[in-house]
């Protein structure tokens, strides 16, 4: 007790009860759930090490809190770490045991966890729900299902459930257990290891470079959220399934190798093995890990010592190259939609010569006018993620980037299960950006460019159908309720949270809809332009200049700057008429003042729109 500075002798007497009382149920659980004994028990040891680390936060709950708290983390060990194929059967297990873990066996992970929560825990139907991420009703629903078929699988009646757990119970009474001051051992040198290594130079990175502030307080990587591991020490997801070879901290890049592609002097902060916490150490990194089940997960992040330039990288085995490719796309869409404030997508980019696909994103970070640019790509069933944040161009960050992610590849081409490995030429390609959110059809905040003198970020209202047209002006009154028209939709983007006041008309709105053919959609938009050509003759007070006109693949675009005036002020308007094949859109953004948008930032705008069209 000495060792483990801090905690009081009342401490231990609480978590020695905790550790007696949950253990036995924790373990039942983790069996049936996986049907590898021994990785229940070490999952079951290291959730409850895990426990006394954090004793301090879990000892002010009640038990059922309590157990609630180690529960997720027992599971999530225990799927992670069976090192025997799943419900394996071991043929020393009498015959009645090894019935009720093959009928377990026969239900998909996701309804065996919602059978196991259903009979082997207190908790009500909502908290069931969240654990397993469902809505309730669909929770109830699979519950149901999941009693019906181990009914069904064990041929007895739905009052008979509960018993079937009974020769489970009874190879278990035979299981030895760790001493409870093994466990608090463990968990006090872990927590000494922990904020030994991680206190001073992660809080020095974290703070100091801002490579985290985006992320919100419920997700916020910190210093308790990460398995915190030395630079320098090696160490093993554990277990592997990899056979031949495990994958390490060696198979992830170094400081000298970003060194040598970024230039200057640089340091890892953090090692991680990607298991607990969040896990999340890049930015736009939506969860811990692209894949369901990740045989293994690896992160690792860097600053450079000579100027305030970050970067990361993270590397996943899947079980085989369909989880990978999977995976991969999952990574694409974390990046794709990216979510950070005031980024703006510049390009995608597409790259051969890596692996067997990866992808390029390049952003451009307004609030700290940096370029950041991340890359992802998969070899076989591996997958590699890289991201730095730095002065620069886009342009240029985005071709050592793809070097980076070049370099993390090579590294996994000699582990089992690899594919392509990584060429000398490497061509890029601008490419359609990524489908994104629930309305790809239309842009949305990642495609806004800056507005001048604001420092805040646009934020975009849901996507609905277009029974009227905000996007018209004046001059032009178009409406998409046109006959062969269909799917018409808009939506507003505006900057509620800016300190400065602005007119309640500004704002940027768009409106797109589909034809039945591009003829009838170059018709459409030609209409517009004759109206607006108009105009001035019409519309007495109302100027039109047209900015710009340019032919795209499949379609065109035309940016006018439109000026009314009424009794006592006018309304300028930046707006766009947009076809790619058979769909159409129009955009029209109204500035305030000085609160405005390049007219060249605007056309670019207007040809992303043009992209996200092939959506509709």
């Amino acid at each position: 007790m000495t060792a483990d500075m801090g905690m009081t002798a009342a401490d231990h007497e609480t978590f020695e009860a905790f550790y007696q009382d949950v253990r036995g149920r924790l373990l039942l659980q983790t069996w049936s759930l996986t049907g590898d004994l021994e990785a229940a028990k070490a999952a079951v040891r290291g959730a409850l090490i895990i426990t006394w680390h954090h004793w301090r936060k879990v000892k002010p709950m009640d038990d059922f809190e309590r157990e609630d708290w180690v529960r997720p983390i027992a599971w999530s060990k225990a799927i992670r770490n069976h090192s025997v194929p799943l419900l394996h059967r071991d043929q020393t297990i009498a015959p009645e045991a090894r019935s009720t873990l093959a009928a377990l066996r026969s239900l998909p992970l996701h309804d065996r966890k919602v059978f196991l929560l259903g009979h082997l825990t207190s908790v009500d139907l909502a908290q069931l729900a969240r654990e397993v991420g469902t809505p309730i009703s669909r929770t109830e629903t699979d519950l149901q299902g999941a009693n019906a078929a181990i009914c069904a699988e064990l041929g007895i009646a739905p009052e008979q459930l509960q018993s079937i757990f009974d020769p489970l119970v009874d190879v278990l009474t035979e299981q030895p257990w760790p001493k409870t001051s093994t466990i608090t051992t463990a968990g006090a040198v872990r927590r000494r290891v922990h904020t030994a290594i991680g206190a001073a130079a992660a809080i020095a990175a974290l703070v100091g470079t801002g490579f985290f502030v985006t992320q919100d307080a419920e997700t916020e990587p910190r210093l308790n959220t990460l398995s915190m591991q030395s630079a320098a020490e090696e160490f093993e997801v554990e277990p592997s399934q990899i056979p031949g070879k495990k994958l390490t901290a060696k198979d992830l890049m170094t400081e000298e190798e970003v060194a040598k592609i970024y230039g200057g002097s640089w340091a890892v902060d953090i090692s991680s093995d990607n298991l607990e916490g969040t896990g999340l150490t890049i930015p736009c990194q939506v969860e811990t890990s692209a894949d369901k089940r990740p045989v293994a997960s690896l992160a690792r992040t860097f600053t450079a010592q000579a100027k305030a330039t970050t970067a990361g990288t993270t590397i996943e085995s899947s079980v085989d190259a369909k989880a990978a490719a999977a995976a991969y796309k999952k990574m694409q869409g974390w990046y794709a939609a990216c979510a950070e404030p005031r980024y703006q997508l510049m390009f995608t980019e597409s790259v051969q010569g890596i692996g067997d696909e990866a992808t390029l994103f390049s952003y451009r970070d307004w609030e700290n006018n940096r370029a950041v640019t991340y890359g992802v790509a998969r070899t076989g069933r591996h997958t590699a993620a890289v991201t730095v944040k730095t002065d620069g161009k886009s342009t240029t960050t985005a071709a050592r980037t793809s070097t980076m992610l070049g370099t993390a590849v090579h590294k996994l081409c000699s582990m089992p299960g690899a594919g392509a490995c990584v060429e000398t030429k490497r061509p890029r390609a601008t490419v359609v950006p990524l489908p994104t959110g629930k309305a790809p059809g239309l842009i949305n905040e990642t495609d806004l460019p800056p507005v001048a003198t604001i420092g805040d970020p646009w934020e975009g209202t849901e996507a609905k159908p277009a029974k009227t047209n905000p996007a018209q002006t004046r001059c032009d009154e178009t409406q998409f309720n046109a006959k062969g028209m269909s799917g018409a939709q808009n939506r507003s983007f505006v900057i509620p949270e800016t300190k400065k006041k602005l007119a309640p008309i500004f704002g940027l709105t768009e409106t797109v809809g589909k034809f039945g053919s591009a003829k009838e959609a170059q018709a459409f938009n030609v209409a517009i332009k004759g109206r607006l050509d108009k105009c001035g003759d019409k519309q007495l007070g109302s100027h039109v200049t047209q900015v710009a006109t340019e032919n795209i693949k499949d379609g065109a675009i035309t940016v006018w700057y439109i000026r009314v005036e009424l009794e006592n002020s006018s309304i300028y308007y930046r707006m766009a008429a947009i076809r790619r094949g058979a769909n159409v859109a129009q955009m029209s953004f109204v500035p305030d003042g000085n609160a405005d948008i390049s007219n060249s930032d605007f056309v670019a705008l207007a040809k992303r729109a043009a992209y996200r069209l092939d959506y509709l």
